[in-house]
């Protein structure tokens, strides 16, 4: 095959990407050599948007199919401590600025959904009183669980499937399924009216 001919055939094989996409692609592709290099399992449908991903996975993290950092303001961050372990269902969205830290365990179960600059830790890195705790408690999220803009989840909390916590809640304590909490300390607002296969898009 002549030397023209060849670059007609890759021309016509390659598709036009947008300079958007085009940094999209490259950001997911740094993200996966992030977690290659790291204990770390990722599903098929992974993406990134925006400024990127900063990813540590000493422990290890486990993101399921169809899971999409949009980095669009500042960069998503996950990372592993120790045995620390972050394990993410299927289709989960991360916004701006979400920052996800185990020493412990965090699990974020499927079609979740975490607003800008959350942020989800399971150690508190200091006792409060001279001889108190200060180790990580495992974090879990449920099914369908929906986390407003600034939300904080604090050490040892478990959210019920299908519950929404407001923008600028930090969660002390857990939350039970179809349940809308807000404030600080986060407090019972009402129940979400949801089947069990309900799934917010």
């Amino acid at each position: 095959m002549s030397w023209n001919r060849l670059q007609t055939v890759k021309r016509l094989r390659m598709p036009r990407l947008s300079l958007e996409r085009l940094q999209n692609a490259i950001v997911t592709a740094c993200a996966r050599r992030d977690l290659r290099r790291g204990n770390a399992t990722v599903g098929h449908g992974f993406y990134v948007t925006g400024h990127g991903a900063r990813i540590s996975t000493e422990g290890g993290i486990s993101l399921g199919n169809d899971v999409h950092l949009r980095a669009t303001l500042e960069p998503v961050r996950l990372r592993t401590v120790g045995a620390g372990k972050i394990i993410v269902g299927n289709n989960v969205f991360m916004n701006t600025g979400v920052r996800v830290y185990a020493e412990d365990l965090v699990e974020i179960g499927s079609d979740v959904r975490i607003g800008d600059a959350s942020v989800i830790c399971d150690t508190p890195f200091h006792a409060v009183h001279e001889g108190g705790p200060n180790g990580p408690r495992p974090i879990r999220l449920g099914r369908n669980v929906w986390l407003g803009r600034n939300v904080i989840v604090l050490p040892g909390v478990t959210i019920g499937d299908h519950s929404v916590v407001a923008s600028g809640a930090v969660v002390f304590q857990d939350i039970p399924a179809k349940q809308v909490w807000r404030g600080n300390p986060a407090v019972y607002v009402k129940d979400v009216r949801a089947s069990d296969s309900f799934e917010r898009t």
